[in-house]
């Protein structure tokens, strides 16, 4: 009888070692990866080898709401990143609201209005189309609309210009700068402009010149462009 029960504290010994042994072998030089969801739904936690990446799980689910990201120390986490130590990522939620995109198009081809959710961006932003010009972009608050996050309802105003083959100016059309100038009318002389992005006003034309649109404001004469130079602002 002690015999046996000898043998079984030896096997029971044994077992405890071959775990210890095992898990050394499995979780030696590897990092845990937690997941906090803020709901629920439990995420496994998974153990990375050093410098290894740790992929990606399922997007969670919250009623209300809508996950947006995971998150480490309150930053999007980048999931090609290597990892070297512990670290907890924490599911970011945004709640389910939506807003009213309108798109103002100043021509016969309208776009409808379009719902996205409150906090978030455009994801694929509509061409808005107009004979004789090409589209430049969409703009919000009177600056050009570049993906930025948007929290209440917004009118999208349609820019555009003249096709180069259709563009021609008159005296007193607001413009803006887009390309080089000259210091005369008939020079060769091409410098690129340091105005670019600049409202002017059309000063004067000169036929038959080299930089036909003489541009400025009230403090004087700006420079002189060809009409690839400068965009009628719409």
């Amino acid at each position: 009888m002690e015999r046996k029960r000898l043998i079984i504290i030896i096997i029971i010994i044994i077992l405890f070692l071959i775990s210890i042994l095992i898990s050394k072998v499995y979780y030696e030089d590897k990092f845990k990866v937690s997941f906090e969801t803020g709901t629920d739904e439990e995420i496994l936690t998974s153990y990375v080898k050093r410098n290894s990446s740790v992929e990606q799980p399922k997007a969670p689910k919250k009623e209300g709401y809508v996950f947006i990201e995971w998150q480490l120390n309150g930053e999007k986490y980048d999931f090609n990143s290597k990892i070297t130590k512990d670290i907890v990522l924490t599911a970011k939620w945004i709640k389910e609201e939506y807003i009213t995109i309108s798109y103002e198009t100043d021509s016969p081809y309208n776009i409808e209005d379009m719902k996205i959710l409150k906090g978030s961006t455009i994801e694929k932003l509509p061409v808005a189309v107009k004979d004789g010009y090409d589209f430049v972009g969409w703009y919000l608050n009177d600056k050009l609309y570049d993906g930025e996050i948007i929290n209440d309802d917004a009118n999208l105003i349609a820019h555009y210009e003249l096709k180069l083959e259709n563009k021609s100016f008159k005296i007193g059309d607001k413009v803006v700068i887009i390309g080089s100038y000259s210091n005369s009318a008939y020079s060769t002389y091409s410098p690129f402009s340091i105005a670019i992005g600049w409202n002017r006003e059309i000063l004067g034309i000169f036929d038959n010149s080299n930089y036909p649109y003489m541009v400025g404001n009230k403090n004087g004469v700006t420079g002189f462009f060809k009409a690839d130079s400068i965009q009628l602002i719409s």
